[in-house]
């Protein structure tokens, strides 16, 4: 119980924080950083355009994650898109709420950095509340659960990439660069945030429930986990996991709740070849 209420703690003060980074510095500059709401910035600038009448980044978030959700719902089951609906609800009404926020225009490259930081920390949060804002994590993890040639980060640059590159066509090349910049800012926020910028994780654990455990980890589903089981009777009570960063705080929850005695020791991954990560 005390455990989820820091989970939700986590996610509510991180959309605030990433809705306030929004409003404040993505908005106003037309800041295009990648995701449903980099996307939702060319929407609300566009139907401006052409229609004369906005339409919110907060709608948008909805009308874009509704098929996402449901096709992870099918793909992974309820418990994987528990946290995440409600994150991305709490996300929609926090852009709403934050909306009177007064905007700064006034330096591009300020508006930049800051605009980041504040989003990625706000990203880290809904990190480590073990949960997403949806968008392009909920895409990469479908498209890798299809196709595991590439990282589930590898899917997030593409997806991000491709928004990155709509919003040149609709802003131009500067704003481009400034969001470039911005995108930086933010994966070193949320590389702090979530135990340090490796990319992969290694956790050793010492066990003396390992089979428990072991139903444990393998109940996860995430889609770039790989868990490694010693048989020898002198190893018998160590596992050993390679996970994602963002994984880290589920990853932590689920060892906690198998065995509250156990012991973790993480690693830093420089790279990871092999099913489900890099080519070897």
């Amino acid at each position: 119980m005390k455990k989820d209420v820091k989970s939700y703690a986590c996610i509510i003060g991180g959309v605030i924080l990433l809705s306030a980074g929004m409003n404040i510095f993505y908005i106003p500059n037309d800041l295009v950083a990648g995701g449903v709401s980099g996307l939702g910035i060319i929407i609300l600038s566009l139907s401006q355009r052409l229609f004369g009448a906005a339409v919110p980044v907060s709608a948008t978030n909805i009308i874009l994650n509704i098929p996402l959700f449901l096709a992870a719902y099918w793909r992974f089951g309820a418990k994987y898109i528990k946290r995440s609906v409600f994150a991305a609800l709490a996300f929609s009404a926090a852009l709403r709420l934050t909306e009177g926020l007064p905007p700064f225009s006034g330096d591009m490259m300020l508006s930049a950095v800051f605009g980041g930081i504040l989003s990625g920390t706000g990203v880290g949060l809904v990190f480590n509340g073990s949960a997403t804002t949806g968008g392009t994590e909920t895409a990469a993890h479908l498209l890798h659960s299809l196709y595991d040639g590439f990282y589930v980060s590898d899917y997030v640059l593409i997806i991000d990439s491709a928004v990155i590159a709509a919003g040149f066509a609709v802003f131009g090349a500067e704003k481009t660069l400034y969001a470039v910049i911005s995108v930086f800012a933010a994966s070193r926020c949320i590389a702090a945030l979530t135990a340090g910028t490796s990319e992969n994780k290694a956790a050793l654990v010492v066990t003396k429930k390992r089979e428990n455990m072991k139903k444990s980890i393998e109940g996860l589903d995430l889609p770039v986990l790989k868990s490694f089981y010693p048989e020898s009777d002198e190893y018998g009570r160590f596992v050993f996991c390679i996970f994602s960063q963002k994984e880290i705080e589920q990853f932590r929850e689920t060892v906690r709740s198998a065995d509250k005695d156990a012991f973790i020791i993480l690693f830093d991954i420089k790279e990871t070849f092999g099913e489900g990560f890099k080519k070897l």
